[in-house]
């Protein structure tokens, strides 16, 4: 993306398979840095998964604090969260 590219502060909102594509895509990041730290990676790999992840941050800072979606995979640690409580539950109700 060019300087004359670059998105307005406020020019919009995008559509919502922008957003998918782009917090897949910082899932992705995710992945790939904690893989680095893992010994999975080389540290190119690693210094490309920040820049995703950083312009993701900048990105979000920019918006209101009320108009922010949700971080991408909230929802799936929140899911993994409510299916351990049941699991940890007795089976008898004890």
């Amino acid at each position: 993306m060019t300087m004359a590219q670059r998105r307005k502060p406020g020019g919009g909102h995008e559509s919502a398979a922008d957003q998918d594509m782009r917090n897949q895509e910082v899932l992705r990041a995710n992945r790939e840095l904690a893989a680095y730290f893992k010994g999975r990676r080389t540290e190119r790999e690693a210094r490309a998964a920040l820049k995703t992840i950083k312009a993701f941050v900048r990105d979000r800072e920019r918006r209101d604090a009320k108009s922010r979606p949700p971080l991408p995979g909230a929802d799936v640690a929140k899911k993994s969260k409510e299916t351990q409580s049941q699991s940890l539950t007795p089976l008898d109700g004890k």
